[in-house]
C-alpha cells in the first residue's frame, strides 16, 4: 500500500485587481479606494487556509528587493468586519499636499496559514493621491506697489500679482482681485491688471487690493479665502517742458569790470521726466546795430578811469563828432605824464571804440603803447593790429635780480570785425599774467 503525502494550503490568494487608485484629503484618515479591495482564496474556506487575514503595503512589486524603507509609508491596512480599509498610521497626524503630493505603492494579501505555509497574492499597484484641503489664503509679492504715469498715459503696466501656496493650484495663480477702497478711478481685472476708468485730476492716488484664491474653503463652502490689502500708489508725473526764468533787473548798473549774468537764472528741468547732466548757456550779443538806435544805458566804473581820446557824451554809441583818425605814420595823440604815468596794475580794463578796414599792411598799427625813451624805443604796454589780428602787449621788467620768473608777453584774437570798416565796441579784461579776455 503507497502514501502520498499532500500539502494543504494549495492555492494563492488571488487580489481583486492589478491596480488600485485611492484618494485621501489632507484632513482626513482613510483612503478611498477604487475598485474596491479584496481578496479571496480557493482553498476551504471552513480552514485557515482559504481565509484572508490581512494585506501588506511595499515600495517595490517584487520579493527580491528587501524593502527597509516601509516604515517611511504613512498607511497600513486594518481588517474591519473583513473588510480591507487603508487608513493612516496612529502615529501620523496628518498629511501634507504640499510636501509631497502622492505615494506609489504595491499591495498583496495574504491568508490565515502559519507563517511557514502562508500564501501571498500577486502584487497590484496602488497609487494613492493626496488631494488638497484650502488651507492657504492668497500672498502678494509686494506689500507695497508703485506705478508711475505720464499725464495722459494709459496704466499698461500696473498690475498687482499673488500667490497661492496650496498644492492643488499648480501655477499658484488666484482667481480674482478686488479694490477695496471706494470711488478710485481705477479697475483691476482677474489678472492683477489696473485700468484707468475716469481721466486723473490728481497728482497721486493711493488704494487697498486684495486676492482672492480659486477654490471654497474646507470649512465654509461658500467662501473663498482673501488674502491680506496690499497698498497701491499711483503717481501721475505732470506733462512738463523745460523752461528758464530769470531775476536779473531789465536795467542794472555795473559795478566792477566782470559782472555774472547767470547766476539769477532759474531753470526747471522737470526732474520726473529728464536726468541732467549738465546745462550749457550760450550769449549772443549783436554789435553791428550799436551805432543805429541800440538803446545802452550809459557804463560807469567805480575804478579808476583813464581817458586818452575824449568821448562822446553817450560813449555807448559809435563816435558821431570826437573820434580820430591815424594814418601810422604822423597822426598820433601824446598823453601827457600829468595826465596819465602809465604804470598799469596787474588788473586793468581797455576799453574803445574802433573802425578798420583791412589794408594788407604788415606793418604794427599801434592803437596805444607805453615806450621807453626815444633812443631805446622799447614797448611795455601795447595794443595794435597786424597782420589782421588784434594785439596785446604787456612786457614787465623782473622785480629783483632773483626773479627767475617768465610769463607771457602778447595775446592776440583773429576776429573778423577788426577788418570789416565797422564801428565796433571793444573791452579787454586784464589779469596778468593770469587770464586776458
Amino acid at each position: 500500500m503507497k502514501i502520498i503525502k499532500t500539502k494543504s494550503n494549495l492555492f494563492d490568494p488571488i487580489i481583486s485587481s492589478n491596480k488600485y487608485v485611492g484618494h485621501i484629503k489632507e484632513n482626513e484618515r482613510t483612503v478611498e479606494v477604487k475598485p474596491s479591495l479584496y481578496a479571496s482564496d480557493a482553498d476551504p474556506s471552513n480552514s485557515l487556509n482559504g481565509q484572508i487575514c490581512g494585506y501588506e503595503l511595499s515600495l517595490h512589486k517584487h520579493d527580491d528587493i528587501v524593502d527597509e524603507t516601509s516604515e517611511n509609508i504613512p498607511f497600513i491596512v486594518e481588517l474591519i468586519n473583513k473588510q480591507p480599509i487603508i487608513q493612516l498610521k496612529t502615529h501620523i497626524d496628518k498629511l501634507d499636499c504640499e510636501i509631497k503630493q502622492s505615494y506609489r505603492l504595491f499591495i498583496r494579501a495574504y491568508d490565515c496559514a502559519n507563517n511557514n505555509e502562508r500564501r501571498y497574492s500577486e502584487r497590484a499597484s496602488l497609487i494613492i493621491t493626496i488631494d488638497d484641503v484650502n488651507e492657504f489664503a492668497p500672498i502678494f509679492t509686494h506689500k507695497n506697489y508703485l506705478f508711475k504715469l505720464h499725464q495722459d498715459q494709459n496704466c499698461l503696466s500696473c498690475r498687482v500679482e499673488a500667490i497661492d501656496d496650496d498644492c492643488s493650484n499648480i501655477d499658484n495663480r488666484v482667481c480674482d482681485y478686488q479694490i477695496q477702497t471706494s470711488n478710485v478711478p481705477f479697475s483691476i481685472g482677474s489678472n492683477g491688471s489696473i485700468s484707468i476708468t475716469t481721466p486723473l485730476m490728481n497728482d497721486t492716488y493711493e488704494f487697498d487690493v486684495v486676492a482672492i484664491d480659486c477654490y471654497p474653503s474646507s470649512s465654509d463652502n461658500d467662501t473663498k479665502k482673501i488674502s491680506e490689502p496690499a497698498k497701491v500708489t499711483i503717481k501721475i508725473i505732470k506733462s512738463c517742458k523745460p523752461t528758464i526764468t530769470d531775476d536779473y533787473p531789465t536795467k542794472s548798473t555795473i559795478h566792477a569790470d566782470h559782472t555774472h549774468i547767470f547766476d539769477t537764472l532759474h531753470v526747471d528741468i522737470c526732474e520726473e521726466t529728464c536726468a541732467v547732466e549738465n546745462i550749457i548757456g550760450t550769449v549772443t550779443l549783436d554789435s553791428n546795430g550799436i551805432d543805429s538806435g541800440c538803446n545802452l544805458e550809459q557804463c560807469s566804473s567805480i575804478n579808476r578811469e583813464y581817458v586818452l581820446i575824449p568821448k562822446d557824451i553817450d560813449f555807448n554809441q559809435a563816435p558821431q563828432s570826437r573820434y580820430m583818425s591815424f594814418d601810422g605814420i604822423k597822426q598820433t595823440s601824446i598823453i601827457q605824464k600829468k595826465d596819465f604815468s602809465g604804470q598799469l596794475k596787474n588788473d586793468f580794463t581797455i576799453r574803445m571804440w574802433m573802425k578798420h578796414a583791412d589794408e594788407e599792411n604788415d606793418e604794427k598799427e599801434n592803437i596805444f603803447c607805453k615806450t621807453d625813451e626815444k633812443l631805446k624805443n622799447r614797448h611795455h604796454t601795447a595794443l595794435f593790429i597786424q597782420d589782421g589780428y588784434l594785439k596785446l602787449l604787456i612786457r614787465k621788467d623782473p622785480v629783483s635780480i632773483n626773479d627767475k620768473d617768465v610769463y607771457a608777453s602778447e595775446w592776440m584774437w583773429k576776429i573778423p570785425q577788426v577788418n570789416d570798416n565797422q564801428w565796433h565796441s571793444y573791452k579787454l579784461f586784464v589779469n596778468y599774467p593770469n587770464k586776458i579776455n
